[in-house]
């Protein structure tokens, strides 16, 4: 490659390419609701994806608006996320609900500033409802992207690797403009399938002449 931008934007095309191959089909990815966004994101946390998607069906068939959360019992609730072993998150998803319907009008606010003063709404999740249900371009880092650029580019996260500046630059250098939601996604499932934590699939990816954790090169700086 002649140039650092041309390296990353060939990375990028290239996971792109292999998710448009290989993606995974999940009932969130196709919502643009950002309440059912919201709840899936809630849901994910720290449980597999396959395990929500039952969970998440039955929980938006019952309660397909935050309005309608919002009156629910939080007995009813609870059981839901006890399912993911989420039981002591039930609690913030009424708050939010109730927050979203008697403070906001059952809007979601639309600004990093005001999803963050919503209940169970932290940093993560106010990217992802930034970039998933409200388009706006931006790599949404978790320890998926940041395990995928620590490998690609022989780097080391400082801190808290989602946090760290270096990380999150070297991930938004890789996003293809106009293909947030997509290139967020094929990061996700990226990671799950090929650069997976324990034993990485190195010898079918499709990175594997341009990533410095293959080539066992080590960045400068």
């Amino acid at each position: 490659m002649s140039s650092s931008h041309e390296l990353f934007r060939e990375i990028g095309r290239r996971i792109l390419q292999w998710w448009y191959e290989n993606k995974r089909d999940y009932p969130w990815r196709h919502e643009r609701d950002p309440y059912r966004i919201l709840v899936a994101e809630i849901m994910l946390q720290r449980t597999k994806a396959e395990q929500v998607v039952p969970v998440y069906v039955e929980f938006i068939s019952r309660y397909p608006t935050v309005q309608d959360l919002a009156k629910a019992r939080p007995e009813d609730v609870e059981e839901y996320f006890a399912r993911l072993g989420l039981r002591w998150r039930a609690k913030k998803v009424l708050a939010m609900a109730r927050y979203v319907t008697e403070k906001l009008g059952g809007m979601l606010p639309e600004t990093e500033e005001g999803l963050l003063e919503v209940p169970a709404v932290g940093d993560y999740i106010a990217d992802a409802l930034s970039v998933f249900a409200y388009g706006r371009d931006g790599v949404v880092v978790d320890a998926n992207v940041v395990r995928i650029v620590e490998r690609l580019f022989r780097v080391k996260s400082r801190g808290e690797g989602r946090r760290d500046p270096r990380i999150r630059q070297l991930a938004n250098s890789m996003l293809m403009p106009g293909k947030s939601r997509e290139f967020n996604w094929a990061l996700i499932d990226f990671g799950a399938l090929v650069c997976r934590p324990v034993n990485p699939l190195c010898g079918s990816c499709p990175l594997s002449d341009l990533c410095r954790h293959k080539r066992q090169a080590a960045v400068p700086g």
